[in-house]
């Protein structure tokens, strides 16, 4: 894989968001934008306590 191609493929990585936003290579819109798109997957959340077990109703087996 080529360095173009895996620039391109962190595009959306959030690490490198920041960063290209600010050498403009990407815009604040098209990041709102995307974010938008992005499907609401909180339903698929499992919190847990700081002690690592689980908090939610359901016994762990």
């Amino acid at each position: 894989m080529s360095l173009a191609e895996a620039n391109k493929n962190l595009k959306w990585d959030t690490r490198m968001t920041e960063t290209k936003i600010n050498s403009g290579e990407l815009k604040k819109e098209e990041m709102q934008k995307h974010l938008e798109q992005l499907p609401d997957l909180a339903h698929n959340v499992e919190k847990f306590t700081i002690d690592g077990k689980s908090s939610s109703t359901e016994e762990s087996h």
